[in-house]
């Protein structure tokens, strides 16, 4: 890549990939699934929608970190691991202290598992999280922290893969072996392989959420982000072939939800293979359609394109925190589901927004929710 090049489409594809998360977690009280709060009636919308994107959405984000890391180890250098410690571990660690707790509050109103006041509960809060907790497992960073896990496995994997990162640099067998495979469409596929050996080895006894399954899945997206932005070849096959990601994406897609809940069970190593052959390539063709859809629709700057990138952090780590207060008092409302839908999603966006402007005015919060400090004048 070109030193000064900026690819602007890969800053829109991180904004958007964020920002569905909005949409995402405003449907969450309209679905079949188990969440904090949910309403009385649920959509089928909200089903499709919950459903479809929960297949590749932080695919596509742990993607857009490999390709953030590539350009932080250009920048930050020696500095880089002090870096990712500010810019992720402070935010996690304020989050589990100030934003984790209401969502977790009221959790227990919905579910009248407590009726007093907050700052009832909040006494009890740190003994209870001890009492259930899930062992010697990655399962801690959500039992902690919930939505903002994120930040906590993107740390762990940013000093796991660091080495493997670095060594791509230098000229060995790793770098010759990345480059060849970039020469074809098959070789993109390369990367999918080992992660469907560790879908089929840890699924059955570690697959619980955010538990090692989860970690290595993760883990791919993430490295091939960043193996994209060292050979431009990658990319250059992703958007040639964007439409065919496309066809791949929809039909395995279809695939899974004609055979939900059986696309997750696994009676024989073969059949075992087989689903977690179908569910990786519907999550990696989804993240590379996007991937090279954004190249073809989106390598343009805007005005509002710097501004909208400084503050997805933040917008992150406050915005199910607000969704979830919100959408407390609003499902239990008479309103029809659509209508408590916008509701929760324009009012917690504007509130998100609102609290943002508060942030990035004083250094002391842009530092816990992983801002750079402002420069003075």
């Amino acid at each position: 890549m070109k030193q000064k090049e900026r690819l602007y489409y890969l800053d829109w594809l991180r904004v958007l990939a964020f920002g569905l998360l909005f949409v995402f977690h405003s449907a969450r009280f309209f679905d079949d699934y188990g969440w904090h709060v949910k309403n009385v009636e649920h959509s089928i919308l909200a089903n499709i929608l919950v459903g479809f994107t929960h297949g590749w959405r932080m695919q596509l984000i742990f993607f857009i970190s490999g390709v953030g890391t590539y350009f932080a180890l250009r920048s930050r250098k020696g500095e880089f691991l002090k870096d990712r410690f500010v810019r992720l571990i402070i935010p996690y660690l304020f989050g589990i202290v100030l934003l984790v707790p209401p969502q977790k509050y009221y959790e227990f109103l919905y579910n009248n598992w407590f009726t007093g006041r907050f700052t009832e509960f909040i006494m009890g809060y740190p003994m209870g999280l001890m009492e259930h907790h899930p062992g010697v497992s990655l399962e801690w960073t959500g039992h902690l922290g919930l939505h903002i896990w994120y930040l906590a496995f993107l740390f762990v994997m940013t000093l796991v893969y660091l080495p493997l990162v670095k060594a791509i640099a230098k000229p060995n067998l790793l770098r010759k072996s990345l480059k060849f495979f970039s020469r074809n469409l098959m070789g993109l596929f390369v990367f999918i392989l080992p992660v469907i050996l560790t879908e089929v080895w840890l699924r059955p006894t570690h697959g619980d959420y955010l538990n090692w399954a989860d970690f290595f899945q993760y883990s791919m997206f993430f490295l091939v982000g960043y193996f994209f932005m060292v050979f431009d070849n990658y990319r250059s096959l992703v958007k040639k072939y964007t439409y065919l990601f496309l066809i791949l994406g929809v039909a395995s897609s279809w695939y899974i939800f004609s055979h939900y809940p059986e696309i997750n069970q696994a009676e024989t190593i073969l059949i075992s293979i087989i689903n977690a052959t179908i569910r990786i390539t519907s999550s990696y063709s989804w993240v590379l359609f996007f991937f090279g859809l954004s190249q073809r629709k989106l390598n343009f700057n805007s005005r509002y394109l710097s501004r909208l990138n400084t503050g997805i952090l933040p917008f992150y780590i406050l915005h199910q925190t607000v969704i979830i207060v919100i959408g407390f008092y609003v499902v239990s409302t008479n309103f029809s589901i659509m209508t408590k839908f916008l509701i929760i999603l324009t009012t917690s966006l504007v509130s998100t927004i609102l609290l943002y402007q508060i942030i990035k005015r004083v250094n002391a919060l842009r530092f816990v929710f992983g801002m750079k400090a402002l420069e003075k004048k």
